[in-house]
């Protein structure tokens, strides 16, 4: 992952993501750049919740986002959803094996993962 700032319109763009779609899931380039990820099982890179009020205005947001991005700089990935009242950031990695992923994250003392392909958390 590049320690290059995520820029304003990236911001924006995954801001909008959670409220129109309920999260995102996001690569990083090694120039800073995203791509959306839309295949694989998601998990998170450490056992550490990161969580937000579900109604968090866009500057706390992107602050909790670029610290995110800076402190995990390993994670090549960043995932965001809404569950309840609650906005969840994770620093993330991407897996083919399902069964390798539920075993990451029941290391990593996840409560569950995310199947990218059909879209729904697999409970740990």
């Amino acid at each position: 992952m590049s320690s290059a700032m995520l820029s304003t319109v990236d911001l924006i763009s995954l801001y909008d993501e959670i409220f129109l779609s309920g999260g995102f899931t996001v690569s990083y380039g090694a120039d800073g750049s995203l791509a959306p990820v839309t295949s694989g099982y998601v998990v998170s890179t450490t056992p550490r919740q990161h969580v937000l009020p579900g109604d968090v205005p866009f500057g706390r947001f992107a602050a909790a986002l670029e610290n995110l991005h800076a402190r995990y700089l390993t994670a090549p990935a960043v995932g965001a959803w809404v569950d309840g009242d609650l906005l969840y950031l994770d620093p993330a990695e991407i897996h083919t094996d399902r069964s390798q992923a539920e075993r990451l994250g029941r290391l990593r003392s996840q409560q569950a993962i995310f199947d990218l392909d059909c879209k729904e958390e697999i409970r740990l």
